[in-house]
């Protein structure tokens, strides 16, 4: 594709694995150079050479963990002084643990508030007045389907994924008329790290194979597979794109038709 972006700078928080990964991979490929935000500087290494050797863009690197209330502005400024610019911020974070209500302790709440919603709220915050400055910029956060369709067993995340939707759409009004746009993917079950991680988990829980597990979910799903992450990607690089420029406060199922309506 040909999306306008070339030269372009994004922050892209969870740049070192998965849908994070696939993302700045996507934009890498149209010329924007990512800068990738992890706590794993062994991970974000990786993920640089991939990258280049894909792309042929050099991706900058910060490690730190966006949940620590300081660190979103550190990154936004080691940004600017380096890159000089910053076009677009994707929020990303991996999900908090599986479990209802009745199993969780606060704690738990605690650190995924921090991880999952504020850490959006603070970065969106810090990007801002950059944006703002230049008239341009366009904000992403990557969450999950469970932000419209809540299940028990994932009350945590569903809880705050759906914070950062409504945070998003709220957000949205105030951007009006600033050149700056910002939107949320839902995207359901992606064949990454996590996904194989909760898959093993629901397998424990159930005693059955970790393949059974894997197989009811896709069975699940009326498209019949799990997603790869850069089918996630190509989505996000059209909506960090000036072509996306009348799409503001979405959020945009990717879920295979997993969704459920009621009629």
């Amino acid at each position: 594709m040909q999306l306008g972006m070339d030269g372009h700078v994004a922050v892209v928080c969870g740049g070192s694995k998965g849908i994070g990964k696939a993302i700045a991979l996507s934009l890498a490929s149209e010329g924007v150079v990512p800068v990738l935000i992890s706590r794993s500087e062994a991970n974000l290494l990786a993920a640089r050479d991939e990258i280049e050797s894909q792309t042929g863009v050099v991706s900058a690197i910060i490690a730190g963990d966006v949940g620590d209330k300081k660190f979103p502005q550190f990154a936004v400024g080691e940004t600017i002084a380096k890159h000089g610019r910053l076009d677009i911020l994707v929020n990303n974070a991996g999900g908090p643990s599986m479990g209802s209500v009745f199993q969780l302790d606060e704690e738990v709440w605690e650190s995924a508030i921090q991880q999952n919603l504020l850490s959006v709220i603070r970065f969106t915050k810090a990007a801002f007045p950059i944006m703002t400055q230049r008239e341009y910029g366009r904000i992403l956060n990557i969450t999950t389907v469970l932000a419209k369709e809540p299940v028990p067993t994932m009350i945590v995340s569903s809880t705050l994924r759906a914070g950062v939707s409504a945070f998003a759409k709220a957000v949205s009004k105030e951007l009006i008329g600033k050149g700056i746009t910002i939107n949320t993917i839902c995207p359901s079950a992606v064949l990454t790290e996590r996904a194989r991680q909760l898959t093993l988990q629901t397998a424990k829980e159930k005693n059955i194979e970790f393949e059974d597990a894997l197989a009811q979910s896709v069975s699940a799903l009326p498209i019949g597979r799990l997603a790869d992450p850069a089918e996630i990607g190509q989505v996000a690089a059209f909506l960090c794109s000036p072509l996306s420029s009348y799409i503001t406060g979405t959020s945009l199922l990717v879920d295979g038709g997993s969704s459920r309506g009621v009629f």
